[in-house]
């Protein structure tokens, strides 16, 4: 992904008060904030639990889609969130080792009832289209497409504030240069700076502060399903290095 980890940029913070704000609220049907929150994780998670369905399980494209669909619907109706906390470890992991148990325990009931009181957590076109990577163990398939989320999760971001900062261009400069790559094209510096018509230095600042910046995004992420800082740039570094 071109994502790399060296400067961990938010070392010497201290850890958000605010870390697992997103499942805490996820579990607790009663907070104003309960639907947006579930949806939020189901928006982080659902190409990774597809895609370990589809290779793990051997599962056509619609049964893994009707798969996925409920075991997020069946995470709110039976709150396996309730009981989770910062010491149970990464979100992540659990995700990991609820879903076996889910296709085992869960889908034998081979019926069309809708769990969740007939709520959607996703829409399932979101699916449409998606094949998981063919190579590696389902394990590798599910760590690869989360990282991809976060990863598309923190650029939207970035993108979102270099639009309101009237800085579109650097962000499109990041995006040629360390996500789209594109191999048929000339990505030095030089050859950005002629594109957008800026020098060579903007090109590196842009780069630079681009970096940072989404370094903090992503690990802001990810802070939301950890327990420490440590556990955080942790993550960060085994979902990103050494990944496509």
């Amino acid at each position: 992904m071109g994502i790399t980890t060296e400067a961990a940029s938010l070392h010497g913070s201290p850890f958000p008060t605010t870390r697992w704000t997103l499942i805490r609220e996820a579990a607790d049907r009663s907070a104003p904030a309960f639907r947006q929150s579930l949806e939020s994780l189901a928006g982080s998670y659902w190409r990774p639990v597809y895609a370990y369905f589809r290779r793990k399980w051997d599962k056509a494209d619609e049964d893994a889609k009707e798969l996925t669909q409920e075991f997020f619907a069946i995470l709110c109706e039976k709150d396996f969130l309730q009981d989770l906390s910062p010491e149970h470890g990464r979100f992540r992991s659990y995700v990991m080792a609820s879903l076996d148990n889910f296709v085992r325990l869960e889908h034998r009931r081979a019926s069309s009832l809708k769990r969740g009181g007939g709520q959607t957590i996703l829409s399932l076109g979101r699916l449409d289209g998606f094949e998981p990577p063919a190579e590696g163990t389902p394990e590798d398939a599910f760590l690869v497409e989360w990282a991809r989320a976060v990863l598309e999760d923190a650029l939207t971001d970035l993108e979102a504030e270099s639009r309101d900062a009237g800085n579109e261009p650097a962000f499109q400069i990041l995006m040629l240069r360390d996500v789209q790559a594109p191999r048929d094209q000339d990505l030095s510096y030089e050859a950005l700076a002629r594109r957008f018509g800026v020098s060579v230095v903007d090109v590196s600042n842009a780069l630079s502060r681009g970096r940072k910046r989404l370094r903090e995004l992503i690990l802001g992420r990810i802070r939301d399903t950890v327990s420490s800082e440590k556990d955080a740039v942790a993550e960060m570094r085994q979902l990103f290095e050494k990944r496509p």
